[in-house]
């Protein structure tokens, strides 16, 4: 569901509800997380531009760009999936071994996996081979 929603309604989610945005060429994805600032709901992310873990306000998280509320993935209490999240704030971003999609997915205690790095590749691959074919 697309935002913005009552902050009444954000504020009842839990945290670790997974939130997106669009970008160019994918989703960044992050999670609410379990503090305000300035009363308006941070996420916890893992980005390229912050070089790992960053926790910032909703609107700073979505720059301007409209963000879809996800699912909870996995079955951790909130606490855990914070928890876990915030163990890996020394952890460096990488796009192929951990990003934004690993991220989230480790801190709820799922599969380590990034189904969007999986497609690119799938595209990659196959851009490949019809360049092989052209030849």
């Amino acid at each position: 569901m697309p935002l913005p929603q009552p902050t009444s309604t954000l504020l009842t989610l839990p945290p670790g509800t997974i939130v997106r945005v669009s970008t160019v060429f994918y989703e960044h994805v992050g999670m609410l997380g379990d503090r305000l600032v300035n009363g308006e709901r941070t996420v916890i992310a893992f980005s390229a531009r912050a070089g790992g873990f960053e926790e910032l306000p909703l609107s700073q998280f979505a720059g301007g760009r409209p963000v879809t509320l996800g699912d909870y993935p996995g079955c951790l209490p909130p606490g855990v999936v914070m928890q876990r999240a915030r163990s890996r704030q020394r952890q460096a971003y990488s796009w192929f071994t951990f990003n934004c999609e690993h991220f989230v997915r480790y801190a709820h205690g799922v599969a380590v996996e990034s189904p969007q790095l999986r497609q690119w590749a799938f595209v990659a691959g196959l851009l490949g081979l019809l360049s092989v074919g052209v030849r």
